[in-house]
């Protein structure tokens, strides 16, 4: 994807209706495992003040409302929050709440030394030096879960590969690691395979490959895709598996120097 404000929020927007929900068995599931494994990287949600940058429909802001003693989810679609808000509703979350904006937008006033932990998972959000030093203010605690190098799909590479793209895992941990890095900081890195399957008519999966197209700049090969989709669909269901490689990264920020007694 051509990583433009507009484009993001094409692609974000678009993908609310069909995004995971937080309680649902399959990502709850996925969602605990995660957890656990920042537990044992020394990152404990109990009792702290939570931010979630990027945080859609709140699959890691809600489930962890359940422990944090505040919840608040950052993230630039208004479909993804609909969604959010909804679950809170529906389960009765009251401690978690969450605002539109863009994470490179939001004044850095409105979150600077208000959190315990301030989390980016899968998210664009997070990128630039800029970006880290004010996930640094905010928190004492960062944490970032992101992509790490390995992306596969057999019908999105076929796709991809007929609009003369490259089907790969967005550059995610590699360039929040270089900025670190850059940056000086100490941090540390569980890398973990992960893996989801998708099933939907091929109407469904020809308006989310409409989807991925437009946001790279090309236009859809519609005649040629609804051909790759009847080939695959079985019993009017076509069946994607994703299977990645992702990167937990924790960090502390710096804390500011102690200022000299006169």
């Amino acid at each position: 994807m051509k990583g433009t404000p507009a484009n993001e929020k094409i692609f974000w927007d678009s993908r609310a209706r069909t995004y995971p929900l937080p309680f649902a068995p399959g990502n709850a599931v996925k969602t605990g495992r995660i957890v656990r494994l920042l537990g044992r990287m020394g990152v404990s949600f109990s009792g702290k003040r939570l931010l979630d940058i990027g945080c859609g429909t709140g699959v890691y802001a809600l489930p962890l409302a359940a422990a944090a003693s505040s919840v608040l989810g950052v993230d630039s679609s208004r479909a993804m929050l609909a969604v959010y808000r909804r679950q809170c509703r529906e389960r009765g979350i009251k401690n978690a709440a969450c605002v539109r904006a863009a994470w490179d937008e939001l004044p850095g006033a409105a979150v600077t030394g208000k959190f315990d932990i301030a989390l980016a998972s899968m998210t664009m959000a997070v990128k630039t030096r800029t970006d880290v030093l004010k996930m640094e203010a905010a928190a004492g605690t960062c944490v970032y879960i992101g992509w790490d190098g390995i992306r596969k799909n057999e019908l999105l590479e076929e796709v991809y590969r007929a609009h003369g793209l490259e089907y790969k895992a967005p550059d995610g941990a590699p360039r929040l690691l270089k900025v670190l890095r850059a940056l000086g900081r100490r941090f540390t890195v569980k890398r973990i395979s992960d893996s989801w399957e998708k099933a939907c008519p091929p109407r469904e999966a020809l308006r989310e490959i409409a989807i991925n197209m437009k946001v790279n700049g090309v236009k859809l090969r519609r005649g040629e895709v609804e051909e790759m989709l009847k080939k695959r669909a079985r019993g009017g269901i076509v069946r994607q598996r994703t299977t990645v490689r992702k990167a937990l990264i924790t960090w502390q920020a710096p804390r500011p120097a102690a200022k000299k007694a006169l």
